[in-house]
């Protein structure tokens, strides 16, 4: 049931959604820093200043899985296929992972995780942990309710198209 709400409540509550979405895309930055101030291997520096965010999510999908095809990581982590068959592409190209077929089954295609994309997988995953970390800092001063609010709030709101 829709809700009757003060006007200049709804546009603070979406200047916030725009702050928010503006603060993620550029911990993008940040988290990309971070990572190269971990990493002393000019090689593996110059690959994750070429890295996009979804190359990471793929990465580390692969990387959780062991070994993976292309259905396998669209459907497990909500990637489209045709985002996974592109991004694969390019991790291949960097030297991050490796196709593999199946024998006597040369069109279904797994990927495997190379030396160099395990070295960059475990540093994601380390950033992974400080930002855990970091979120579970931030929330201990909400009470159980509001983070049960929060959570479905989110949930709902990820789902919602506004167009």
């Amino acid at each position: 049931m829709a809700q009757p709400h003060d006007e200049q409540l709804l546009r603070e509550v979406f200047e916030a959604f725009t702050q928010f979405a503006m603060k993620i895309q550029q911990e993008d930055d940040e988290e990309r820093a971070w990572l190269l101030g971990q990493c002393t291997d000019l090689q593996v520096q110059s690959v994750l200043r070429q890295m996009t965010p979804m190359m990471f999510h793929v990465l580390d999908a692969i990387g959780k899985l062991g070994r993976a095809n292309g259905i396998t990581l669209s459907s497990r982590f909500g990637i489209p296929k045709g985002t996974v068959s592109k991004l694969t592409k390019r991790l291949a190209a960097h030297g991050l992972i490796v196709t593999e077929t199946i024998p006597g089954n040369k069109k279904e295609l797994h990927f495997a995780i190379t030396p160099q994309g395990e070295t960059i997988y475990k540093l994601h995953e380390r950033l992974d942990e400080q930002i855990q970390a970091g979120a579970t800092r931030f929330m201990a001063d909400y009470t159980q309710e509001q983070l049960t609010f929060l959570r479905d709030f989110m949930q709902k709101l990820t789902s919602t198209s506004f167009l």
